[in-house]
């Protein structure tokens, strides 16, 4: 049928199209199967890099780390960042975190919904 296996040249070339990028294929073996992860090298995260070219502006650690939570969990209300947060923050307040969202993060943020029962979203 012109298939070709046991020549063992797959995964060398796969790992040599990765070689030079910041993501890897992953294999995984089990008992009945062998599994490979090839990231899609073509999809670029938009957000992800809107967030890292803040690093070298005006946004805080604790800004950064904001739009992160809120990027992870879209509609997420204060209360429950404050929850998410307070473990590595433990000086922070919720007052501290609406501060952030309005002063710092407010143009890549918006609330949908009424302030009571609305969430924040990324832009």
């Amino acid at each position: 049928m012109g298939f070709i296996e046991n020549f063992g040249t797959g995964i060398p070339r796969t790992l040599s199209a990765y070689q030079n990028t910041p993501k890897k294929p992953e294999f995984k073996d089990t008992d009945n199967f062998f599994i490979v992860h090839l990231p899609n090298l073509n999809y670029h995260d938009q957000i992800n890099d809107q967030i890292n070219d803040q690093i070298n502006s005006k946004i805080s650690d604790l800004g950064l780390t904001i739009l992160r939570c809120i990027k992870e969990n879209p509609g997420i209300k204060v209360p429950a960042i404050f929850e998410k947060l307070s473990h590595d923050y433990k000086t922070i307040t919720v007052d501290i975190i609406r501060n952030s969202i309005k002063r710092e993060i407010g143009d890549y943020v918006e609330l949908r919904g009424s302030r009571k029962t609305g969430g924040y979203y990324i832009v």
